[in-house]
């Protein structure tokens, strides 16, 4: 019974870290993209891309001090 324990304890852990991960975890582009740039600290970067699941031209702003990425949609007039 102590070996069964044993190796539940060891699915179990490292799945709910997983878990915990996958809800609290921050950036990437699963964030809705902004409408304007998030503030001072950000700088534009040559990035962009188009959304595939909105068709929306986006832009990459990025911050040096806590290495977090922003998307921003491009403004009227821009082209890739």
């Amino acid at each position: 019974m102590t070996g069964v324990l044993v190796v539940i304890v060891w699915i179990a852990i490292p799945a709910a870290l997983f878990l915990i991960w996958l809800v609290f975890r921050k950036g990437g582009y699963k964030r809705e993209p902004l409408d304007a740039p998030p503030g001072r600290d950000w700088a534009l970067t040559e990035e962009r891309f188009v959304d595939p699941n909105s068709g929306e031209l986006l832009e990459v702003w990025y911050c040096a001090r806590t290495g977090e990425r922003a998307y921003v949609r491009a403004r009227q007039g821009q082209s890739p």
